[in-house]
């Protein structure tokens, strides 16, 4: 079969939902889900259990600091584009950040032999002509699912990061979606705490052990999460791979 003839498969719209809801994410172009993240800074595995925010329970979210803070750009919300001057702010923030990141915008979306539609959409935020910021985020049914953001090193104060977080979700909002998936928490690690932003009682975090169940993370909190079997949290400060 020639590679024009494959057709894609399709991760739009409830097809999409469906994954999410079931634990799975977003990679390139595959779909996985996995109960461990390793970092490769301190070289150690962490517990990690995915997340997602009711969109419901958060308010008013033009009068968050964060939005007053960036109220002077302006941004732009459309279909997903890889352009040339995206690619050179990637770079910028690659080279800035004290983490490994991926080492391109494509690298991170579409390095894959597979074909798969994704509803995909593309955030930029500008300093008068200047693009500063850059999100990409899919699009499903009811739902959207952040993939990533990326802003320029000069305008860390910011908190572009948090600034484009409250977008994707004013954006389904407004069209009465119910669930933005942001990613998963890790234990024993701050990393990715910062998707309980804008509102942590607004988020809802995936167990597994108890039949797939989504629950209020406000109930439980990282030291209910340790409770459900997190194997990595129990190794603690003696883990080592030798």
């Amino acid at each position: 079969m020639e590679e024009e003839d494959i057709i894609p498969l399709d991760l739009t719209g409830h097809n999409l939902d469906l994954l999410l809801e079931m634990g799975y994410y977003r990679m390139r172009q595959n779909v996985f889900t996995t109960d461990e993240f390793y970092d490769s800074i301190t070289e150690r595995p962490y517990d990690c259990f995915w997340l997602r925010t009711r969109l419901d329970k958060v308010k008013d979210i033009h009068k968050h600091k964060v939005f007053k803070l960036n109220k002077r750009f302006t941004f732009e919300i459309g279909p997903a584009v890889y352009t040339d001057e995206i690619n050179e702010l990637y770079e910028k923030y690659r080279l800035a950040m004290d983490f490994d990141a991926h080492e391109s915008v494509f690298h991170f979306l579409l390095n894959s032999e597979k074909k798969v539609d994704f509803n995909s959409k593309t955030i930029q935020i500008r300093d008068q002509e200047k693009l500063i910021a850059a999100a990409y985020f899919d699009e499903g049914e009811k739902v959207i699912m952040g993939n990533m953001n990326f802003y320029h090193p000069d305008y860390k104060k910011f908190s572009l990061g948090k600034y484009m977080m409250l977008l994707k979700i004013h954006y389904a909002q407004v069209k009465h979606m119910h669930y933005y998936y942001t990613g998963y928490i890790a234990l024993e690690s701050t990393k990715f705490d910062y998707k309980l932003f804008p509102d942590v009682n607004a988020i809802e975090v995936l167990i597994k052990q108890k039949d797939n169940t989504w629950f209020d993370y406000t109930a439980v909190g990282k030291d209910g999460l340790k409770e459900q079997g997190g194997f990595w949290s129990t190794i603690g400060d003696d883990f080592s791979l030798f």
